[in-house]
């Protein structure tokens, strides 16, 4: 069981989650989020997103200034946290200049992932909150957000990501990189930053 954990926790990494939630809501309705002439730019700022942060944590491992992917100590999270805030930044700036032709949702999806991570960032100064579940809790408010901005059918598909976010969760318990309580407030604080953000199209 401990080794099917291991293997739960890299298929569902937080690095993958954004590009999950683009893939389940171009098939559920590729008009929902962007124009199909804008697919091909967003789909790889979203993988350049997954590729950069890992590569980066590689060379910080190779280099023991953390020791290993899964940062399991609290005080290595700072510099893979602030490289991925980084990444999604640039990411931003660049969808806001493709502006003319993406609508609201688009922003606000990005801007979520930079307010989800630095919130995290900043409770792990005194806490271990679980990243994984901060993800999978921005799938599933994600799609509770498109269901309340589009009015969309989505029941099926979120309890779909609630089984992932299940599995996820006792991957984390299982391995012993976090608490019940850790894995909750993740979940909780990606669900509700995901909902607020996307549902009423923020965006700077």
């Amino acid at each position: 069981m401990y080794r099917l954990a291991q293997i739960l926790s890299i298929i569902f990494h937080p690095l993958w989650m954004p590009l999950l939630i683009y893939g389940i809501v171009r098939w559920m309705d590729p008009y929902f989020i962007a124009p199909t002439e804008a697919d091909g730019f967003i789909l790889l700022l979203l993988v350049v997103n997954i590729v950069a942060p890992a590569l980066s944590i590689l060379v910080m491992i190779k280099y023991g200034w953390v020791s290993g992917i899964e940062l399991r100590e609290r005080n290595e999270r700072w510099g893979p946290y602030l490289l991925v805030i980084f990444y999604y930044t640039i990411s931003y700036l660049a969808l806001r200049w493709q502006g003319p032709i993406l609508p609201k949702e688009v922003f606000s999806f990005v801007l979520a992932v930079i307010v989800s991570l630095v919130l995290s960032l900043s409770i792990n100064a005194f806490w271990k909150i679980s990243v994984h579940m901060l993800g999978q809790g921005g799938v599933f408010g994600s799609l509770l957000a498109l269901k309340y901005v589009h009015m969309a059918d989505v029941s099926v598909i979120a309890m779909l990501t609630i089984a992932m976010a299940a599995l996820t969760g006792y991957s984390r318990v299982k391995l012993d990189a976090h608490t019940h309580g850790q894995v909750y407030a993740g979940f909780i604080l990606g669900t509700a930053i995901n909902w607020i953000i996307i549902a009423n199209h923020w965006m700077i």
